[in-house]
């Protein structure tokens, strides 16, 4: 890959593992291991949180007889990760941070966040993921034993990817251009002004 594409050192390796990353959905039965594990978490831990207000709690599933209990009620986990990591939302600590969590939307804000920041990890890590929003909250937390106060709202399926070759839809694009997706200033600016000033 170009320097010109993605820059030079370190940042440039950053925008290259940001780039290169895909959803990955299907998985060899490979664990992921004790270290890599760790590591995930600690890319969970340091997403920004607003107000620092960290009402988060994460639960790492790594269990094959759990993840076989959990597939049936989410149908986004079309494959079978070795690791799930449940991003959940603690009612307890929200409403100590006077968080009103069925309005305030920096809560899937935080949520996300933490969701990207694995993502990005796993791929650093030569591993997959893909996210998963379709699924019963109500039986994954069965499943979990989550008490009450504690709502899974996102998992992150992992694992080592299993080699797929990988089919669009017809008609279907992979990715925007810088330029589709930017404006400049105000809405309907394309053109960069700095761009234009350079130019004799």
């Amino acid at each position: 890959m170009s320097p010109a594409r993605t820059g030079s050192g370190a940042g440039g390796i950053v925008l290259e593992t940001i780039r290169s990353r895909r959803v990955t959905r299907s998985f060899t039965d490979a664990p992921v291991s004790d270290e890599h594990v760790r590591l995930l978490l600690e890319a969970a831990r340091w997403a920004p949180s607003s107000g620092n207000r960290y009402i988060n709690k994460l639960v790492v599933v790594r269990n094959p007889s759990t993840i076989t209990l959990i597939k049936p009620f989410c149908p986004g986990v079309l494959g079978t990760p070795t690791l799930m990591l449940a991003i959940c939302t603690d009612a307890q600590k929200g409403a100590a941070e006077q968080v009103q969590l069925d309005k305030d939307r920096s809560v899937w804000i935080d949520i996300g966040m933490i969701a990207m920041n694995v993502m990005i990890a796993a791929h650093a890590l030569g591993l997959g993921a893909c996210p998963a929003t379709s699924f019963s909250r109500s039986a994954v937390s069965a499943i979990l034993e989550l008490p009450e106060w504690l709502t899974p709202d996102f998992i992150v399926q992992l694992g080592h990817p299993a080699a797929v070759t990988r089919v669009m839809r017809p008609g279907v694009r992979s990715r925007l251009s810088v330029e589709e997706m930017t404006y400049w200033e105000r809405y309907a600016t394309t053109a960069n002004p700095s761009d234009t000033a350079t130019k004799p």
